[in-house]
């Protein structure tokens, strides 16, 4: 099989390859330790939450699924959609809710892993440069605290449909509009982007579709110039 002509699809074929063999590894040997530092990370940060130290923990249950506890802040806790999805009858006296609890398949945490194959794909893939490790260091912190932050947008949109926060159509169908992107469209475009920002020639090149055309037609008006001085002869 011959290899592309242009470079942009020699850099598509490296770049597929790659994606093939980091996908594998990232499926049977990174994907386990990858999850057990995202639920690290996520019980950190729900501990340091307002109430979140006697009421806040990420665990796995047998099926696989995770179980998060994330506690409620008090001013939230007082709203009356939140009292009454807490089972408060009209008239009684205020519930006290200090967490809720938010079960959450083991795909969505793996999915928001998913970029991390791609990008390390990318980079090696593209013109070589001696920054390649320092690319590829920066990127991946960059995807670490993305996973981390879709993760935690996935919760509270999970949240406030379970309770009922949004107040208004609107709200309702912006919620919705970002946990779509969320979902189906930052794993997947991000890691593209990341890659062609840190990386400058990978940058040029994309940019570069007319180049090789034009270094054609130059070379074949010098061909016409010289039939032409050589017909006068």
């Amino acid at each position: 099989m011959r290899a592309p002509a242009s470079p942009q699809g020699r850099f598509l074929l490296r770049a597929s390859g790659l994606f093939i063999v980091l996908l594998a590894m990232w499926w049977w040997l990174l994907l386990t330790p990858m999850l057990a530092g995202l639920r690290l990370s996520t019980r950190v940060l729900v501990w340091v939450m307002p109430g979140g130290s006697s009421a806040s923990g990420v665990m796995v249950q047998p099926d696989g699924d995770w179980l998060l506890r994330i506690p409620v802040p008090g001013f939230l806790a007082r709203q009356d959609a939140v009292q009454r999805a807490y089972g408060r009858a009209p008239g009684a006296p205020p519930v006290n809710v200090r967490s809720f609890r938010l079960v959450i398949g083991e795909r969505i945490p793996t999915f928001f892993t998913l970029g991390f194959p791609l990008f390390w794909a990318l980079v090696p893939a593209a013109p070589r440069t001696g920054q390649m490790w320092r690319l590829l260091a920066v990127g991946t912190g960059v995807l670490a605290v993305l996973a981390q932050l879709s993760l935690l947008f996935y919760a509270a949109f999970s949240i406030e449909t379970n309770l009922h926060l949004a107040t208004s159509a609107t709200a309702s169908t912006i919620w919705s509009a970002l946990e779509y992107l969320n979902l189906n469209v930052v794993p997947y475009v991000t890691p593209v982007l990341l890659a062609a920002w840190l990386h400058t020639e990978l940058r040029a090149q994309i940019f570069s579709w007319s180049a090789e055309p034009e270094a054609a037609s130059v070379v074949q008006e010098e061909k016409a110039r010289r039939g032409r001085y050589r017909a006068k002869k």
